[in-house]
């Protein structure tokens, strides 16, 4: 197992911003049998507590494998699972488990390492503890049966369950400290997943193939590189010279096209469940009326903004989740219509209206987004002042509906393919944070909470139906499109990429080489 002795921290390996060198970095894999992954932004950290960052979660899932995960129809299949029951009051779920299964270190995968994993990840409540609030408890029937018991109903934790990477208890045990394994994670691994770690230094970190993995594919690349490269002219040209094979962060729509169109590289565009939104802050200021925030969504020019910014990446909304997720109600798409607009201000009373709108100026497409929409609004008489923010600064903000952002423009996705995980967490109104706009309504929370209390399948869906009409209605959100995301990767050396439902937009360890 590595563990990086020449330095003390992978952390600090990772943000120091040294560079390998080329030459010694190539000496680490056979160029022909690999793939360089270009990985926009720092990987902090292994520990896969942290996988709720999308840089950490591409290293880890190649290293650690899930209970669960979800196959190309978005429905729930067996991984280190081979058999899954949730109550019928979804108060406990109970799994089979693999019996063939071991960790790169040769420990055998038991139901004791499931019971460790989530009994750490409710102790330290970070990262992707947050997917599984609900866990309470693990009974072991034997080392391949046992059951979760839950706090409170969830008919959404079986799903999240794909969320966690599952430990080697008895390594990371061995190694806790005074924090349970944090500081070690960053720089080892526990892990039974199809590659482990052989080199973190720099901006490079490099996972090779395990030789015993219990589910072996020999077209696997033997070696996956991640290399950070933020700049998306730099993605693209080290694309088309050939020393990287593939871009998932930081590649533009326009770079993206441009190596399609040039023959260098295949743009997946793949379309995970992820939509772009303006959130309203629906509790305090003008957009506490609902008709301001109707109004607001009749001036937008959603189909320019497709074409024009979104590269035709996508498909115009019809509804508070993206087109790709299951159990929707069939409502109408979006459309402009600004004399509607002017309508709905003047029943309204408002006159010389003045709003402004948060927006990540590091995305190309929302400065764009942003402009097009404060252009839209001037011409039904509204003023839109722009402020640029970042991600963490406004998560800060969300504390109470006082300091939310009137408006916020924002790509949203779902953790994983059940609509539940967008609506309970975004639109309850206990749900905090998560609820970006401050949305309240009783029958909605009446509603999500008999959809979390039920086991039926059919039934929830239906729950879920009649949850997305009203807030449609109620508008706390205006939905814009359902993007897909630039991913170009060379198809002289690669399979067609696919997408994931829970390593956002695809997982680097279900890339295989061309024969």
């Amino acid at each position: 197992m590595p563990s990086f002795r020449d330095t003390t921290r992978l952390f600090a390996v990772l943000t120091i911003g040294t560079m390998l060198a080329p030459a010694a970095l190539a000496q680490q894999f056979d160029r022909a049998k690999s793939v360089i992954f270009a990985n926009g932004g720092v990987v902090a950290t292994l520990d896969p507590l942290r996988a709720d960052y999308a840089q950490t979660n591409f290293v880890a899932s190649t290293i650690y494998d899930t209970l669960v995960a979800f196959d190309g129809a978005a429905r729930i299949a067996p991984r280190l699972a081979t058999g899954f029951e949730v109550a019928p009051d979804a108060t406990s779920v109970t799994l089979t488990l693999r019996g063939d299964v071991t960790f790169h270190d040769g420990t055998r995968f038991t139901a004791r390492d499931v019971a460790y994993t989530l009994d750490r990840l409710k102790a330290l409540g970070l990262g992707v503890a947050a997917q599984v609030a609900e866990y309470d408890r693990t009974e072991i029937i034997d080392d391949t049966r046992l059951t979760i018991h839950l706090s409170r109903p969830s008919s959404l934790f079986l799903g999240a369950l794909s969320k966690i990477y599952i430990l080697n208890a008895e390594r990371v045990r061995a190694n806790e400290g005074a924090d349970m394994a944090q500081a070690w994670l960053q720089g080892n691994t526990a892990g039974s997943g199809p590659y482990d770690v052989t080199l973190a230094r720099g901006d490079n970190v490099i996972v090779k193939r395990v030789a015993d993995h219990w589910a072996p594919d020999d077209s696997r690349p033997e070696a996956i590189v991640f290399r950070r490269i933020d700049e998306s002219a730099t993605q693209r040209d080290e694309i088309r010279a050939g020393n990287v094979d593939l871009s998932v962060l930081g590649m533009g729509y326009r770079d993206a096209q441009e190596l399609d169109r040039s023959g260098a590289a295949t743009d997946a565009a793949l379309r995970p469940v992820l939509q772009t939104n303006v959130v309203f802050n629906t509790r305090s200021g003008p957009t506490a009326d609902p008709r301001v925030r109707k109004a607001i969504r009749l001036a937008y020019d959603y189909a320019g903004g497709l074409s024009g910014i979104r590269m035709g990446n996508g498909t115009l909304s019809n509804g508070p989740l993206p087109v790709t997720m299951p159990c929707r109600p069939d409502l109408p798409a979006v459309a402009q219509d600004q004399q509607a607009a002017r309508d709905l201000l003047a029943e309204a009373g408002q006159t010389g209206l003045k709003l402004t709108m948060h927006y990540q100026p590091t995305i190309e497409v929302q400065r764009q987004e942003a402009t097009l929409l404060q252009s839209n609004l001037r011409e039904i008489g509204v003023e839109l002042a722009l402020e640029p923010v970042t991600f963490a600064a406004y998560m800060g903000m969300l504390a109470s509906p006082e300091t939310t952002p009137q408006m916020m423009l924002l790509d949203d996705f779902a953790q994983f393919p059940d609509p539940g995980a967008m609506l309970q967490k975004g639109y309850h109104s206990k749900a905090g944070a998560t609820n970006r706009s401050a949305f309240a309504d009783s029958e909605v929370d009446a509603l999500l909470d008999k959809a979390m209390a039920t086991g039926d399948a059919e039934l929830r869906c239906g729950l879920y139906k009649q949850v997305q009409e009203r807030i449609e209605d109620a508008s706390p959100i205006m939905p814009m499109y359902s993007v897909g995301r630039p991913v170009p990767y060379r198809h002289q050396h690669l399979q067609p990429v696919q997408v994931s439902y829970t390593v956002f937009p695809l997982a680097p360890a279900d890339l295989r080489l061309k024969d």
